[in-house]
């Protein structure tokens, strides 16, 4: 199978747009879709990480946006229906299969990973999500898939794990290169930089096989 991460602007997005207002990082999956006149259905689920005060003004706000039909918080997991733009078909066709959550950032970008059996269906998305919303392909191979990210969207972090990996998110632990390290962020915690490894490779133990593989 072709696989392809591609990063791309959330700007003018129904999400994307307001990630970076509220500070929150969304991890979502397209459960099901399908065409109705000019738009494409999509039910979604996934997981919000922020501050709670943070997370109920976001979803407050998206559900004010005639695209969003449903939607629900429970905690940080969300479950919802939206629709999407037409331009958006070929990401939503029977061709592709989504590998793992998307991630939307509150830095104003989002990371999808599909997957497909011809190169030629992805080469398209590349192109439209170059031209609409200043798409960069971050790689594109051809390999085997172990398993995909759906298993358990939303495993159960503690307090103090999600805490860490929200501030790991926010300060670009996980940007290559990276743009902070681990002494940096236990300083910004409040706590010793070996608790806040602690709690941050725990996290991860839990998210990296879901979100990250």
């Amino acid at each position: 199978m072709w696989v392809a991460k591609i990063k791309f602007s959330g700007e003018g997005t129904l999400i994307g747009s307001k990630t970076p207002k509220y500070k929150v990082n969304l991890f979502g999956f397209a459960l099901s879709y399908f065409h109705e006149k000019d738009w494409i259905i999509v039910h979604i689920t996934g997981t919000i990480l922020g501050k709670e005060e943070n997370k109920k003004r976001f979803v407050k706000e998206l559900k004010k946006e005639d695209r969003v039909i449903d939607l629900e918080l429970n905690g940080d997991y969300f479950i919802g229906t939206i629709k999407e733009p037409m331009y958006a078909k070929d990401v939503y066709n029977k061709e592709i299969i989504h590998l793992a959550p998307a991630l939307i950032s509150e830095h104003g970008y989002e990371l999808i990973t599909i997957g497909c059996f011809r190169r030629e269906p992805l080469n398209k998305i590349i192109k439209i999500l170059q031209k609409e919303r200043k798409g960069k392909l971050i790689s594109i191979q051809q390999k085997r898939i172990k398993s995909i990210s759906i298993m358990k969207l939303h495993p159960d972090l503690t307090e103090k794990q999600k805490q860490a990996m929200e501030l790991a998110i926010k300060h670009g632990y996980y940007h290559s290169p990276r743009r902070t390290d681990l002494p940096s962020l236990a300083k910004l915690a409040g706590i010793s930089y070996s608790t806040f490894q602690v709690h941050l490779r725990k996290a991860e133990q839990k998210l990296i096989p879901y979100f990250f593989e």
